[in-house]
């Protein structure tokens, strides 16, 4: 894992409040109409890539969606998500990686990413994450 990159988004996650970034959604109304959309029921495997301390997985708890795993490189950002869901945390599978190295132990049916691959910006980094999303 890039030490860099990992400390700058623990970094961020640690000084930043929500209002206090670009990213942030209230509602996440967009991933969720394409994950409604896709009417694969409750049980769907649903990865949210970059997920962070985003109310995506907050939405989908709502709607009744029963596995949910949210990854992050930052655990800054996991934790505050963590704290935020209370006891409904216990429900999500939370992954602390860098999306490069991420070794799926399961295939997805849904696999959300809102930005994470944005962020990539070497050709190497989009190559392992293209492989890793085929695998």
């Amino acid at each position: 894992m890039e030490i860099e990159r990992k400390n700058h988004w623990e970094t961020v996650y640690k000084n930043k409040q929500p209002n206090e970034v670009s990213w942030t959604q209230e509602n996440p109304k967009t991933s969720l109409d394409f994950i409604r959309e896709t009417n694969l029921g409750k049980s769907a495997r649903i990865i949210d890539i970059g997920g962070g301390d985003s109310k995506l997985v907050d939405f989908l708890l709502e709607e009744g969606y029963e596995n949910i795993s949210v990854l992050d490189i930052s655990a800054n950002a996991l934790e505050r998500a963590k704290k935020r869901l209370g006891k409904n945390a216990e429900k999500v599978n939370w992954i602390v990686s860098d999306i490069t190295e991420f070794k799926p132990e399961t295939t997805y049916d849904i696999w959300h990413d809102r930005a994470t691959f944005h962020f990539l910006t070497t050709q190497e980094q989009i190559k392992k994450y293209s492989e890793i999303t085929q695998k």
